[in-house]
């Protein structure tokens, strides 16, 4: 039976619910009913039961945009909780390290700052080490990191890679073509950690969740262009419902529907 289904009823979208928390390694936080009557069971039924539980979309891709929305709205306790959400689910320090900077280049590098100090936190917590990356990875030249950055676009974008915003018509071209394609496309998306498709789903959960339209509007339909489907885009970005707002994600579907059907 599928989570969700008509067909079931409360009771077994709570059981299922429990069992995914389980699943997410959360199981015995259900939340006490000392916080307000009713609250866990309306959290297993709803966040667990019929988002988490939804099919269409792989739980591990699940746990980024879980941890993208958090991350991009700050929620830093809620955050703690899902960093061990996503190690326990097999993601490395260093997948979910770089989910809190290319989620940064979205909603302010403060929020990275913030978020790193948590996930440092759990890491030490948990033993596991710090990870680490190669310095010479990063001591490419402006000119040859510009390059790598139109190449990404290339990859990400593809006709619409120079469109909207990155038009030399623009009046933000000045700065897209300095900032955005050297230090976003050329520097964060190559890092190494997370694949190409892992971090457009960061971007889709935090344009998601940040309610930012006019990148919505683009990435949405270049996340096909690196191995997501219609639905798994839904399904990224309904996953952020429970975290930064259920209007913000049914807005984002209706953006969605349009420009992926056209």
């Amino acid at each position: 039976m599928t989570a969700g289904s008509p067909a079931q009823t409360r009771q077994q979208l709570r059981q299922v619910g429990a069992e995914t928390r389980k699943r997410l390694g959360l199981d015995g936080q259900a939340l006490s009913p000392e916080l307000l009557p009713g609250f866990g069971d309306l959290a297993d039924e709803v966040v667990f039961g019929r988002v988490w539980a939804r099919p269409g979309l792989p739980i591990e891709d699940r746990a980024l945009a879980t941890l993208s929305a958090l991350t991009s709205m700050q929620y830093l306790p809620q955050l703690r909780t899902y960093i061990g959400v996503a190690l326990h689910l097999g993601h490395s320090p260093q997948v979910v390290q770089e989910v809190m900077l290319h989620c940064a280049m979205y909603a302010g590098m403060p929020t990275a700052l913030n978020s790193l100090d948590v996930v440092g936190s759990v890491l030490d917590e948990r033993s596991f080490a710090r990870p680490t990356i190669d310095p010479a990875w990063n001591e490419l030249e402006l000119d040859q990191l510009a390059a790598r950055g139109d190449a990404m676009k290339e990859t990400l974008h593809r006709e619409r890679a120079d469109a909207g915003y990155a038009s030399t018509d623009s009046a933000a071209s000045e700065v897209y073509a300095t900032v955005a394609t050297d230090y976003l496309y050329g520097e964060v998306w190559e890092r190494p950690g997370p694949t190409v498709r892992q971090r457009m789903i960061c971007s889709v959960a935090a344009f998601t969740s940040l309610r930012m339209e006019s990148q919505q509007r683009k990435f949405f339909r270049s996340a096909r262009n690196v191995g997501l489907s219609r639905n798994e885009i839904i399904e990224v970005i309904a996953q952020t419902g429970p975290y930064s707002g259920f209007p913000s994600a049914l807005n984002a579907i209706t953006v969605a529907e349009e420009v992926l059907d056209d």
